[in-house]
């Protein structure tokens, strides 16, 4: 199997070309093109409480899985929101993904819900995390460009921001600064990583965006 990212990092979209056999699983609705003979078929991985887990993170109850039936098959997958892709191998490790982060993966990756403790629901992430553990391929999503920091010690990250992590790093949610920063400086929650390990951030914030546009929707015309 063969992948590469295109239209980074504003657009970016994920081109797999398949050798015989082959498989990957994909978030429903993130398939752009495929070669005809790809077979799909889209079902309720790790049954019906694995996808009542992925309804309450936010995320599809359902996931495609494309099948190669020949070599040099081809899939293009682009995620939901215009922003970046980052690929992430991982080899008997485990990658906690935030909400509407998860793209794509290989078979050989198990993605569960993962109760992320009241600690997640004051970063405003809700209370259940994806969970992608195993050995394999796995494809993030972003709004915004990916950056991605090894950490070694700590690193402060804006909750809205983060995109995925380490499970070996742990975190604690805090406001930054004193009560006047909380209030007036447009800085809200944020997760202190510590330990050894990666984490991904995204450069732009949904509920940056929201906050930017709720003045012009003021001026929309009544009818």
């Amino acid at each position: 199997m063969q992948h590469e990212i295109h239209n980074k990092p504003d657009f970016a979209s994920l081109h797999i070309t398949f050798d015989e056999g082959d498989s990957v699983v994909t978030e429903a609705g993130a398939m752009m093109g495929m070669s005809p003979g790809l077979k799909m078929e889209t079902n309720m991985k790790g049954g019906l409480m694995a996808a009542a887990k992925r309804a309450m993170s936010g995320e599809s109850v359902f996931l495609n899985t494309y099948t190669a039936s020949e070599s040099g098959q081809r899939l293009d997958v682009a995620p939901a929101s215009p922003g970046d892709m980052e690929h992430v191998a991982l080899d008997g490790g485990a990658v906690v993904v935030q909400r509407g982060s998860y793209c794509a993966c290989t078979p050989g990756i198990t993605v569960d819900s993962s109760w992320g403790g009241w600690k997640s629901l004051k970063a405003g992430e809700g209370l259940i995390m994806l969970h992608c553990s195993g050995t394999g391929d796995l494809w993030l999503s972003s709004y915004g460009a990916i950056h991605c920091e090894e950490v070694d010690g700590t690193y402060v990250v804006d909750t809205s921001h983060i995109v995925a992590f380490d499970e070996s790093l742990t975190y604690t949610v805090r406001s930054i600064g004193g009560l006047k920063s909380l209030l007036f400086s447009g800085e809200g929650a944020v997760c202190e990583f510590s330990g050894k390990g990666r984490v991904w951030f995204q450069t732009r914030s949904a509920p940056s965006l929201a906050e930017f546009l709720q003045p012009f929707r003021k001026l929309q015309p009544k009818n």
